[in-house]
């Protein structure tokens, strides 16, 4: 059944289809697969239902046509059955838009993106790269050497508590939008990285640290991240200041840690 690891998620169609499940093995995004499953994987929406339709899930794609258009009507559509495991895809048609364009709307960081140059080929795929990446990540094996080679130095917060790890997201988020053009903000399961936290200063499996990429100086934080952001962007402002001394190496009851770093 073609199954590379576990636990794995297939849906199986009376038809003989089946659909590949990609997302987290948790409940919400496992019910919001199931229901884009039982639906077409692009729905036709009136205009009167267009707020109802994009608000029904985390990414939601809206192709806006002026009248019927055979071409991009067929490419609209051959990109949402690609793409319908994980995000919902519809067409709305009225004389009144402007012009032909696909938007793209996340409601998880309230944001809103569109391509309206629709003879680029790649058009669509960059509209998903820029609509879908997320403003704080979770850190995973899939998406690691992505962030780890980002470019930008990395601001980590480790925790084993799922509830501790989305507080931290909605709390930080402000701060990872003002500072995303330098910093990519991650968080972590530690149960999954056990030996990161402490290889990046982190005494506990709960905490935060930021790591320059380009001179490998490690900077723990000293207190709750998520109950203190204000403390957070103090910390990041002063380490960017020259006014934050890097990790050592130690921790504070002199216990040198790992040997490799």
């Amino acid at each position: 059944m073609d199954v590379a690891s576990f636990p794995a998620l297939r849906f199986y169609r009376k038809d003989g289809s089946v659909t590949r499940y990609r997302g987290p093995r948790r409940a919400a995004p496992i019910e919001a697969f199931v229901k884009r499953a039982l639906k077409p994987s692009v729905k036709n929406v009136p205009g009167q239902q267009l707020a109802n339709f994009i608000a029904n899930d985390d990414f939601v794609f809206i192709a806006k046509l002026q009248g019927e258009s055979e071409s991009i009507n067929a490419y609209f559509r051959d990109f949402a059955q690609e793409y319908s495991d994980r995000y919902s895809f519809g067409i709305t048609t009225s004389e009144s838009v402007a012009s032909n364009g696909v938007w793209c709307y996340n409601n998880i960081d309230r944001t809103q993106h569109a391509a309206t140059d629709l003879n680029d080929p790649n058009a669509l795929k960059k509209l998903l790269n820029l609509c879908t990446t997320e403003i704080i990540p979770q850190l995973t094996r899939r998406n690691e050497m992505t962030h780890l080679s980002s470019g930008r130095s990395l601001v980590y917060y480790f925790s084993n508590n799922e509830a501790d790890r989305e507080a931290y997201v909605k709390a930080l988020k402000p701060i990872a939008q003002r500072y995303a053009e330098f910093l990519q903000f991650v968080t972590v399961d530690s149960g999954e990285y056990p030996d990161m936290p402490r290889n990046l200063g982190v005494r506990s499996a709960g905490g935060l640290a930021v790591q320059n990429v380009h001179n490998g100086q490690i900077f723990p934080f000293k207190g709750d991240a998520a109950a203190s952001p204000g403390q957070v962007d103090q910390f990041i402002v002063a380490i960017s200041e020259g006014r934050a001394q890097p990790w050592d190496g130690r921790f504070d009851e002199g216990q040198e840690a790992h040997d490799e770093l």
